[in-house]
């Protein structure tokens, strides 16, 4: 009865994992999208999950997080004259298969990065701790045998990286060889300066220790890529197969959308000016999102901001960072009217697939509030240009 339960659980837990891994690929997808856009640097959280208060405005521009303002309810830029923007030939457009093409040093390290990403906590008693491994371990502290304050991890379980340095002495190191289940007595002397605890300064102390789980990245296997891909592969070959198609097409993706971004505002002689102001302040809410969230996050972690100032963000004054912006904002203006005229010209339209694929990699029906319909259908409208230039452009 109880190997049932534990391949139940055990089932359930991959079941999970296969379900994170799909959003954190939903998650990449959209920051690509969102970059097609904007062009922004996407933070390591959901831009807008967060939000810890603006900073004032730099000059003239203030920042926004209305992404829909500026665009009709067909997603289409106000105010743009389309018949200002020239032909960038993308109908004739040959791309270097050289620049496109998945090489065996990106295909390995996509391997590795999905293995990383089921990494599990392993409980198997023959698992092995060893130098660079993550550990989750509980642990009391004692001082001629008493127990003192701080000095446990009261059953909530730390974790722990080997050979990090975060832990006093030689603690770490004195767990490597031992196995989830195990109990090690460590000895540890405190070092003689210790603020964080100054009563603990120069003592010896015993930490009785039971190490939980080894965080282990799983070998690549043809049963793994069945768990994991198989709904696109079977096997080893196969996964392989796809991760090189799926590359080439990501890298052919992200060449047209830079060959756009580098090049559209040659061919664009005018702009409409509300919706370049409303760019600015949609890049400048998203600068301001982005700083506070690093620096809300290293004091969390570390006890100390990682930026002095916005401007020590930014690596610029004021009237730089101004400048810079309003330059941003033009080429991505630039940019998504040499969408728009494309899309347009070429008769193509928003299959209903394609814009339930953008609003799912944005985080699903929810996020229409935060981005606004028209948003999302401008996004719709990029994406359906990207794809139909994928399948005609040649690329040798």
């Amino acid at each position: 009865m109880s190997e049932e339960i534990n391949v139940s659980k055990s089932k359930q837990k991959r079941e999970a994992r296969k379900e994170e891994v799909k959003a954190e690929k939903s998650k990449k997808n959209w920051d690509k999208i969102f970059g097609w856009i904007i062009g922004l640097v996407i933070a390591a959280v959901v831009i807008g999950a967060i939000v810890l208060g603006i900073i004032s405005s730099l000059n003239s521009v203030e920042a926004s997080a209305d992404y829909s303002a500026g665009l009709n309810a067909e997603g289409c830029i106000q105010g743009a004259d389309l018949g200002k923007v020239g032909d960038l030939g993308l109908d004739s457009l040959v791309v270097p298969l050289s620049e496109v093409e998945l090489t065996e040093e990106e295909l390995e390290a996509q391997i590795q990065e999905d293995l990383e990403a089921t990494a599990f906590d392993n409980t198997d008693p023959a698992a092995t701790v060893a130098d660079g491994d993550t550990i989750n371990l509980d642990y009391v502290g004692y001082i001629d045998d008493v127990a003192f304050d701080g000095g446990n991890t009261q059953g909530a379980g730390a974790t722990l990286v080997i050979g990090s340095g975060n832990y006093i002495d030689d603690f770490e190191q004195q767990l490597i060889g031992y196995h989830p289940g195990d109990n090690v007595t460590v000895n540890v002397t405190f070092p003689e300066e210790y603020p964080n605890n100054p009563d603990l300064a120069g003592k010896d102390a015993r930490f009785e220790c039971t190490i939980n789980s080894v965080r282990t990245v799983p070998e690549l296997t043809n049963l793994w890529v069945d768990a994991y891909y198989y709904e696109h592969a079977h096997s080893i070959e196969e996964y392989k197969a796809f991760l090189k198609d799926e590359g080439y097409k990501n890298k052919l993706t992200t060449y047209l959308q830079d060959y756009v971004y580098n090049n559209a505002i040659s061919v664009v002689s005018k702009f409409p000016s509300a919706y370049l102001k409303n760019l600015q302040a949609v890049i400048k809410y998203s600068d301001e999102q982005t700083y506070e969230y690093y620096n809300s996050y290293f004091q969390t972690y570390y006890g100390q901001k990682l930026y002095e100032s916005f401007n020590d963000f930014t690596g610029m004054t004021d009237e730089e960072y101004v400048e810079t912006l309003k330059e941003n904002a033009k080429k991505e203006a630039a940019q998504n009217m040499v969408f728009e005229k494309y899309f347009k010209d070429h008769n193509l339209t928003v299959s209903e697939e394609d814009y339930n694929y953008v609003v799912t990699a944005a985080g699903g029906i929810s996020t229409v509030s935060q981005y606004g319909e028209p948003f999302l259908k401008q996004a719709s409208m990029i994406y359906t240009v990207i794809q139909y230039l994928s399948e005609h452009v040649t690329v040798q």
